[in-house]
């Protein structure tokens, strides 16, 4: 262990962090931190209860003298997305993540920080530590596979938790800010049956690189480049001017993430190298002019290999990919024409994987209307069922709907207003929480979402402010010392 953190404040905070980041725990990989945290809640002497979706409910007894006072639940998810720079050599089933001090933030090695949602993990952590925190009865709810479709909470059951009558989520990323509402989201994939026969030419590779990506939900407003989209679209103009075919196409790594690289493997005649030079290099000028400022590093590049006799795709085949990579919506569909500037339905390819005879392609739905969201997933899946490819939708969950009256988020914005001298600002993410499946299994629920600034989440730029963390958890033990 590196110790890396050890002597920033606050220390309990940082050294939990710091061992969470040493234990892999990428979606389906999460056994290991679940266990690190029931070890040590048990060593505490508190109670603790693992289901089998792996879920843990540790509970603290309410401080000496405030056992009236009605039980809160902390929650936070086991699970991080796993994305990495394409040269990193890290594992994320068993390599711990290389922490980076620079100056107020902390990064990971060229992967994924995991703060989403380590450091609410490591603040639960941190309340078992401290003795001197007021606070009423604890539930920690961990959950696993957030980060995929919120499986494990959509597992949980309730009922040991059912006397709990509010919620602090520990999984926003912006401090200051109190959350209070979500978009509710599904996954579709989408399956094509490929067809293939042999073909002899030069092996060429088109990569488009350097995009921005970041989190489907919270990043989608940027207007930021798909590189799977954008592949699509310079193929399709490629193909106007020289006759190809398609070896394999894949990007991006999670559905969840905007994906920053795709690649595509060719097949052109020797005699079109230099004209294929030429449109790849007009393609990414103009696209260069297009891009928002958070593209500028885009870029197209070609790389060569040898002559000879390949499996392509037949043209059957890769009518069906471009086709469906040049039709399919992505990106902001709508906005919120109460709320300016906010997001109400979305949609992102994040993920296309091509194999011999099967292409798979999968999205992440967004929308604070769970219709507008159904008919995302009916318009993909009509698409792809009129192609004759297959389709499914999985992962459903609610939208999380303000509440009208929210006794908690006035504790909240008092406090905060009380420790720093200013508003806590109220808001609705487009992003996804597990606040809306709480909210939908107890109705009764107060439920608000905080946490510090963590930036560029779902990508291997992901860091987190050490000052911010440190306000955020000096604001938790307010509120919870208020709420005892």
């Amino acid at each position: 262990m590196e110790n890396l953190l050890e002597a920033i404040e606050p220390k309990n905070v940082f050294q939990h962090f710091e061992r969470i980041c040493q234990i892999p725990h990428g979606s389906y990989n999460t056994k290991a931190l679940a266990d690190y945290c029931e070890s040590y809640a048990t060593g505490k002497g508190f109670e603790t209860i693992r289901d089998g979706a792996g879920n843990l409910i540790i509970t603290i007894p309410a401080t000496k003298g405030h056992e009236s006072a009605s039980p809160v639940i902390l929650q936070g998810h086991l699970d991080m997305v796993c994305v990495k720079d394409a040269a990193s050599p890290h594992d994320f089933e068993k390599d711990p993540l290389k922490l980076v001090l620079k100056d107020d933030f902390i990064y990971a090695d060229k992967t994924t920080l995991g703060a989403d949602d380590g450091i609410g993990i490591a603040m639960c952590l941190a309340v078992m530590d401290d003795p001197s925190i007021v606070h009423p009865k604890l539930y920690c709810v961990f959950t696993t596979e957030e980060e995929v479709g919120m499986d494990g909470a959509y597992a949980l059951d309730f009922t040991p938790i059912a006397d709990a009558t509010r919620m602090i989520n520990l999984d926003s990323e912006d401090e200051g800010t109190v959350t209070v509402g979500c978009a509710g989201g599904a996954r579709v994939v989408v399956t094509y049956n490929l067809h293939r026969l042999k073909a002899r030419g030069l092996q060429t590779t088109l990569t488009v690189s350097g995009l921005a990506g970041g989190h489907s939900g919270d990043g989608i407003s940027q207007f930021g480049y798909n590189a799977n989209i954008v592949l699509g679209k310079i193929l399709n103009e490629i193909a106007k001017k020289i006759d190809f075919s398609i070896i394999s196409l894949n990007g991006g790594i999670k559905d969840n993430a905007i994906p920053q690289t795709a690649r595509a493997e060719l097949l052109i005649g020797p005699g079109e190298r230099e004209e294929l030079d030429l449109e790849v290099h007009r393609l990414q000028q103009i696209y260069r002019k297009m891009a928002s400022p958070i593209d500028s590093n885009l870029a197209f590049t070609l790389a060569y290999g040898e002559t000879r006799q390949f499996e392509v795709l037949a043209p059957d085949s890769e009518f069906l990919i471009l086709f469906t990579l040049n039709m399919v919506p992505n990106g902001v569909q709508s906005m919120n024409r109460m709320a300016p500037g906010t997001v109400d339905t979305s949609l992102n390819l994040g993920i296309v994987e091509m194999e011999r005879s099967v292409a798979t392609l999968i999205f992440n739905v967004r929308s604070t209307s769970n219709f507008d969201r159904d008919q995302i997933c009916d318009q993909l899946c009509a698409l792809a069922d009129h192609l004759g490819g297959s389709s499914k939708t999985t992962g459903q969950y609610p939208a999380w709907p303000v509440r009208e009256s929210s006794p908690l988020t006035l504790t909240l914005s008092e406090v905060y207003h009380q420790l720093f001298g200013k508003d806590l600002k109220v808001m609705t993410i487009h992003g996804g929480l597990e606040c809306s499946l709480f909210a939908a299994a107890m109705p009764d629920l107060d439920i608000v979402s905080i946490g510090p600034d963590n930036l560029d989440i779902h990508t291997d730029n992901e860091h987190m402010s050490i000052s911010s963390t440190a306000r955020t958890w000096d604001f938790l033990k307010a509120v919870l010392e208020q709420l005892a």
